[in-house]
């Protein structure tokens, strides 16, 4: 008799997360695959069963369809399911949305690759300066307070380079020799001289 698989007592956040988002794209694909009605889902993906059917359609060239779905194209978050807190019912709102979702014709490229969030910003950017759309507005708010949660501190470069402006200046291009040079303790004042010596030698 085959054993039962053994069922981890305690599982670390990341595998219930990894099962919450699993759970939500089968939702999704019975929804629009499968055009099985869910009432509790629904209301997360923004849009009837025909309706959603056509979003995807309207993406799809002529020589694509339903049948070519997990072959030739398939869907793919614009802002990755990553970056939404699935513990909060407004963020479930706009990672499943309709809007989201693109129909993504699959290459030779890693599938599922999802746009960067600068690439996800103008993607919103001009669907929201175009007609308006409300979660695309939202999507785009997202965007701005992940870009601030994802700032880097510079102040340290920015003192660097503030102070060594001269110093990066004078060295801006350098060639193997002139770094040489320097590495060896030579100020650039000094690199230049000579530098200049071996231009007149080798004249």
């Amino acid at each position: 008799m085959a054993k039962k698989k053994a069922v981890d007592p305690d599982p670390s956040e990341a595998l219930l997360r990894s099962r919450e988002k699993r759970k939500w794209q089968i939702a999704f694909r019975r929804y629009v695959i499968e055009s099985n009605p869910s009432q509790s889902y629904a209301p997360y993906f923004g849009l009837d069963i025909k309706n959603i059917r056509l979003w995807f359609e309207y993406q799809l060239t002529p020589d694509i369809g339903w049948q070519d779905f997990g072959s030739k194209w398939q869907f793919n978050h614009i802002i990755p399911v990553t970056y939404f807190n699935f513990s909060e019912p407004s963020d479930l709102r706009l990672c499943w949305n309709f809007v989201n979702i693109r129909a993504e014709v699959i290459t030779d490229r890693e599938p599922g690759t999802s746009l960067d969030l600068l690439g996800a910003k103008g993607y919103f950017k001009e669907l929201f300066d175009a007609s308006g759309n409300t979660v695309a507005g939202q999507l785009l708010d997202k965007i701005a307070s992940l870009e601030n949660k994802e700032k880097i501190n510079n102040e340290g470069q920015l003192r660097f380079i503030n102070e060594k402006k001269d110093f990066l200046k004078q060295i801006s291009g350098y060639t193997v020799n002139e770094f040489e040079m320097i590495n060896r303790g030579r100020s650039p004042q000094e690199v230049e001289k000579e530098m200049a010596i071996l231009k007149k030698f080798s004249n």
